[in-house]
C-alpha cells in the first residue's frame, strides 16, 4: 500500500493498524450491520494478509480515537474501464459526530492519492447501487 500519514485540521489520515481492529470492526458494525458477524473474520484474514478486498484500508483518527474510514481496492472489471486500474471505494464510514467537518472528503482525497500511488487510471465507487465514476480523477496530482 502506498499512503503515507497526513494531518489536516486535527484530523490524522493513515493506513489501519492492527491496533485499530476494535474501532474498524465497530465502524463496520455501523456501516455494514447485516454482515455484523463476519466482520471480525473478516479484519483478522486482512491482517493475515489472506483477504482479496479491500487491499487497502485508510483511518482518521482524533486524539479520542478513529472516527472513520475507507475501504479500498483496485479492480479491472468496472464497465467501461474493463482492463484499467481502477482505484475503488468499498466502504466509506465517518461517526456520526463528526459527519459534516470534511472528515469523509479529506479520506477521499487521501484514497486518490493511493489511487495515484498504485498507478490507478481511474476512480470509482457505488453509491445505491450505481458505479460511479470520479471524471476529473487525474494520474498525476
Amino acid at each position: 500500500m502506498v499512503y503515507a500519514n497526513r494531518e489536516i485540521g486535527g484530523v490524522v489520515l493513515r493506513p489501519v493498524n492492527l491496533a485499530d481492529s476494535s474501532q474498524w470492526e465497530a465502524m463496520r458494525r455501523d456501516l455494514w450491520p447485516e454482515g455484523a458477524s463476519e466482520h471480525a473474520a473478516e479484519i483478522a484474514s486482512f491482517f493475515e494478509g489472506r483477504l482479496l478486498e479491500p487491499q487497502a484500508v485508510l483511518v482518521a483518527e482524533v486524539e479520542s480515537g478513529l472516527v472513520g474510514f475507507e475501504e479500498l481496492s483496485i479492480r479491472h472489471d468496472i464497465a467501461g474501464l474493463k482492463g484499467k486500474r481502477v482505484a475503488y471505494v468499498e466502504g466509506l464510514f465517518v461517526v456520526p459526530a463528526l459527519r459534516h467537518r470534511r472528515v469523509a472528503r479529506q479520506l477521499l482525497h487521501a484514497a486518490q492519492e493511493w489511487a495515484r500511488g498504485n498507478r490507478c487510471e481511474a476512480f470509482a465507487s457505488d453509491r445505491a447501487g450505481r458505479v460511479i465514476v470520479h471524471r476529473r480523477f487525474r494520474t498525476s496530482g
